[in-house]
């Protein structure tokens, strides 16, 4: 009867050492899946820089390919009145386009102070229909 209990015994553990070692099968190895992310341009290409007194922009816009229609708008605020500049983006106009910081009448510019909140918008209409927005935050 020793020997009998003695095999059974054996078994046990054998059973329970192979499920312990054994791997687990129901379980898959986790992988992290990359995407794969690619840049489309879509919109017009504009190259926003300060003028070099920091009163106003300096925007060039490129590449009309795709381009139908767009506008750009620059909303700032100065001693806590909302103030702002804008126009139309004209289809093959590489020129530079300068939006102050200011008025202007003639030759007399009137720059306004203390500007905050300085925020700039370049909206572009696709010849697809969609409208792509190009959001700029300025530090004055």
């Amino acid at each position: 009867m020793n020997l009998k209990y003695f095999f059974l015994i054996t078994a046990i553990f054998f059973f329970i050492g192979f499920w312990l070692l054994s791997p687990v099968l129901a379980a898959r190895k986790r992988t992290r899946k990359v995407q794969k992310s690619t840049y489309v341009p879509q919109g017009v290409r504009a190259y926003v820089r300060f003028r070099a007194d920091r009163r106003g922009l300096l925007i060039n816009f490129s590449d009309f390919s795709n381009l139908e229609s767009g506008r750009y708008e620059l909303i700032y605020e100065s001693n806590g009145v909302t103030q702002g500049a804008g126009g139309t983006i004209i289809l093959g106009d590489t020129d530079t386009k300068q939006l102050l910081f200011g008025t202007c009448s003639g030759n007399v510019c009137n720059f306004h102070p203390n500007i905050t909140n300085a925020r700039l918008s370049i909206y572009s209409n696709l010849k697809n229909g969609t409208t792509v927005l190009k959001p700029y935050r300025l530090k004055v």
